[in-house]
């Protein structure tokens, strides 16, 4: 008997449809996914057509898919300004593009001098822990096609023929074929799943690009502090041979004991240990500069260029909100919760069976041997659900089985994990923030009234001890405090530019002055 046979089928399409091309959109669509109902009909009586499926669902979402990775590609070397932590300036960006795989070109732009725009732009295309990061996205977003390989295997294994016998002899003529069809939907969503974790390894570009550009300027007013450092070392030494010279001058006309010239000599002694300290601290940092840039040891590095850090301190406010929606390291998290949602769906799915076309392409010998007049139809087709050889028609287990529930109890752990930073994020955000309004009091502090007063009482000191009004022990002490002063403060001004890496660690996101509108 002829007919015509429709079944529905729940095919889910997928969340990329449109032109759009950027992360955010990308991310937007991913966020907003509903699965529409799809149905595909059989094939039409009297079309004398031998095809058992329209494939043109199946095509459709496998040539969304490809869409699809094309556009995370895309997104992956043209990450926007608005969601990246770090951009670099295009003309140095231009410039320094040879530096990613040159090593020697790497150093130059190091000699003599360097800014912190250009040890920025340079971890940016240099920085191993990126590279790693933009592999796992690559290799993420390889799992689409082995989603379409997939579904293409499984329909191939089945498509075979074979030879049947019966009570009353074999069925002759032509083959039969069977195809076995993924139930509806859960092509589209293993693409759901798949944009989720290259959603999460996309985040995690943006974290390792975070924790590159954070060490390098932090290792940038590090290097600055201790070359100031130095010089201050120095110019302290070149006081104290001074002060020496006066003591053994006061010792030979007898205004003095020689205790006092072997003091000098012993405070001496002492910045040289100190000052060569001081240049291996130096050394170790431009050692951890050359471990961020992934440069050979011995790679000779410049002086950093002076440089003022931002003496302001945003409004701390804003920053929660800020970092709640720009922090890496939620957005990834919140990729691993969309992910699982979309695994227990599509293991709820799973739940029930899949569909099988068989196409009966036999002549019936049987039938028409022993004299049957009513011919059987050269093409019956017959479809069912199974879950395999020998199993009931629907699988044994359900809407609470164990692996479900196992799943779901995860996705709950994970939401908690998710919220429990969130919370974390705001204390990490609190604790930034007061560093740098710390480091902003300080350094003012010691800039506006201490640093002035303390070289007052130094020079003051230096020409009673020469007039011998005062003692020794004063003038040695106004000496260590003027050093001491001048080192604090310079570590301040150091701390500031620090601090303020490390908040923009914490929020996720640069805090230009022309973000005012995002931090208040």
């Amino acid at each position: 008997m002829n007919g015509r046979y429709f079944f529905p089928c729940a095919l889910v399409l997928l969340v990329f449809i449109g032109g759009c091309s950027t992360y955010a959109q990308l991310d937007k669509e991913i966020e907003q996914y509903r699965p529409p109902v799809y149905a595909i009909p059989l094939p039409r009586e009297g079309s004398g057509q031998s095809e058992i499926w329209d494939d043109r669902g199946f095509a459709l979402e496998k040539s969304k898919i490809s869409s699809t990775k094309a556009r995370w590609e895309k997104a992956l070397k043209t990450p926007p300004e608005k969601t990246s932590f770090f951009t670099p300036l295009t003309h140095l960006l231009k410039s320094l593009k040879p530096a990613a795989g040159d090593a020697a070109t790497a150093s130059r732009a190091l000699i003599p001098r360097f800014s912190l725009d250009t040890l920025e732009t340079l971890a940016f295309l240099r920085n191993p822990g990126i590279r790693a990061a933009e592999s796992r996205v690559r290799a993420a977003l390889d799992t689409y096609s082995q989603v379409m390989a997939l579904d293409d295997i499984l329909r191939e294994y089945t498509a075979f023929t074979e030879g049947m016998m019966t009570g009353v002899g074999p069925l002759k003529g032509k083959e039969p074929m069977k195809t076995k069809f993924p139930f509806p939907g859960i092509l589209s969503l293993k693409g759901e799943i798949v944009g989720q974790e290259v959603k999460g390894a996309l985040e995690g570009v943006e974290i390792a690009k975070k924790e590159a550009v954070t060490q390098a300027r932090k290792a940038y007013w590090n290097l600055l502090f201790f070359g100031k450092a130095e010089k201050i070392a120095r110019e302290t030494i070149g006081l104290y041979r001074h002060l020496e010279q006066v003591a053994a001058i006061r010792y030979e006309t007898g205004g003095t004991s020689y205790q006092d010239v072997i003091k000098v000599r012993i405070r001496l002694e002492i910045l040289e240990v100190d000052l060569d300290t001081l240049l291996e601290k130096q050394q170790n940092v431009k050692s951890k500069m050359l471990e961020i840039l992934n440069l050979p040891p011995g790679t000779g590095i410049g002086v950093p260029e002076d440089r003022t850090p931002r003496r302001i301190v945003p409004p701390l406010k804003g920053l929660y909100k800020l970092a709640r929606g720009r922090r890496q390291e939620l957005r990834r998290l919140r990729a691993r919760v969309g992910k699982m949602e979309r695994l227990i769906e599509m293991a709820e799915t799973m739940i029930l069976p899949p569909y099988t076309l068989n196409l009966s392409f036999y002549e019936d010998e049987a039938a028409t041997q022993v004299g049957t007049i009513a011919f059987k139809d050269d093409f019956p087709v017959s479809t069912r659900a199974y879950g395999g050889s020998g199993l009931p028609l629907m699988p044994w287990y359900g809407i609470e089985d164990a692996y479900l529930r196992q799943t779901r109890q995860e996705l709950n752990a994970l939401k908690n994990t998710l919220e429990k930073e969130e919370v974390g994020t705001n204390t990490l955000v609190r604790n930034a923030w007061f560093r740098l309004d710390l480091a902003n009091r300080r350094e003012a502090l010691y800039r506006k009234s201490i640093l002035k007063l303390t070289r007052d009482v130094l020079d003051v000191s230096t020409q009673g001890y020469e007039a011998g009004n005062v003692s020794f022990a004063d003038v040695i002490a106004s000496y260590g405090s003027w050093l001491d002063i001048n080192l604090a403060a310079l570590q301040e001004v150091s701390a500031i530019g620090i601090a303020w890496a490390d908040l923009e660690m914490a929020v996720g996101a640069p805090l230009h002055q022309g973000r005012k509108e995002e931090i208040r």
